[in-house]
């Protein structure tokens, strides 16, 4: 290869063939053949992936389904809360007055 003063000089391969146009000349089915076995190595590589990839999913959703109530399976979508019981809710002031602690003595003079 020979390089003049602004680039390349590729008039040295006017003679010479198309190596491209021979090789694909000599065995295009070869090429074509090694080319669908590369395509089917990769197609069996990407199904067993996707195989697995199902498999878990459904693994997933049945984990899931084992772990709902028996509400929900039915339908329901809700459970139920029973009321809290009245007599749970603190006196906004708490009466510590049976402590004998001089600071909780309730003084308040009632008639």
């Amino acid at each position: 290869m020979a390089i003049d003063g602004m680039g390349w000089d590729w008039s040295y391969m006017a003679n010479e063939e198309d190596h491209a146009l021979v090789a694909d000349g000599k065995d295009p089915t070869e090429f074509a053949l090694m080319a669908n076995i590369e395509n089917k190595e990769e197609k069996e590589v990407v199904d067993g992936k996707l195989a697995r990839l199902l498999k878990s999913s459904k693994d997933l959703e049945n984990n899931i389904e084992s772990q709902r109530s028996d509400k929900v399976k039915e339908g329901v979508g809700y459970t139920t809360v029973p009321p809290a019981a009245a007599d749970l809710y603190l006196s906004p002031k708490k009466d510590l007055s049976w402590t004998g602690l001089p600071e909780f003595v309730d003084d308040t003079v009632t008639d």
